[in-house]
């Protein structure tokens, strides 16, 4: 019974730990390129404009413990993803990207180690 305690728990550590898998399929590539596509997930996460796109939502609502924790529930893939996204809408759309610190950080407390964490390789 014991074994079997463990085995769930050592199952389930994952499902806590980490963001759902399906985030790691999403082609950050093809919203990057799509300017249309781009601008509508950046407008849902600055309030500019409706969360209807794919994933956008959720992706807003864990958004600041993303930043909080440097992706620390990330999946490598996930981590690659965010940090293609963020570079890209700081040299995209530096005026968004500078509202866009100031919605997640506005007392730029994870500044440095989210900084850290963009520059950084797994």
């Amino acid at each position: 019974m014991k074994a079997v305690c463990i085995a769930l728990v050592a199952l389930a550590i994952p499902l806590v730990l980490c963001y759902d898998e399906k985030f790691d399929k999403v082609d950050v590539d093809k919203i990057i390129g799509d300017d249309n596509l781009f601008t509508g997930y950046i407008n849902c996460m600055l309030d500019k404009g409706p969360c209807d796109l794919e994933h956008s939502e959720e992706f807003k609502k864990i958004l600041p413990e993303v930043i909080a924790t440097s992706c620390a529930k990330c999946t490598p893939i996930q981590r690659n993803h965010v940090r293609k996204t963020v570079k890209a809408i700081g040299e995209k759309r530096p005026d968004e990207f500078k509202i866009f610190k100031s919605k997640y950080d506005p007392n730029g407390q994870h500044e440095a180690a989210f900084t850290s964490f963009l520059i950084g390789t797994d």
